[in-house]
């Protein structure tokens, strides 16, 4: 059974579903951050994941 309140923080970001700039994945979340403040952009879970394993 679905919950309702399942994503809701996410939801309430604007732009939160796009194309990554990294990868070129259209649809995913971009939620996570690359780079330190202001200057970050939004990237995909899996490229994430990839530059936080090294």
């Amino acid at each position: 059974m679905g919950k309702s309140k399942r994503g809701k923080a996410i939801k309430g970001i604007v732009n939160w579903r796009g194309t990554c700039p990294v990868c070129n994945r259209p649809r995913v979340k971009l939620v996570w951050q690359k780079g330190p403040g202001k200057d970050a952009i939004k990237i995909c879970k899996a490229c994430y994941g990839n530059i936080n394993r090294k």
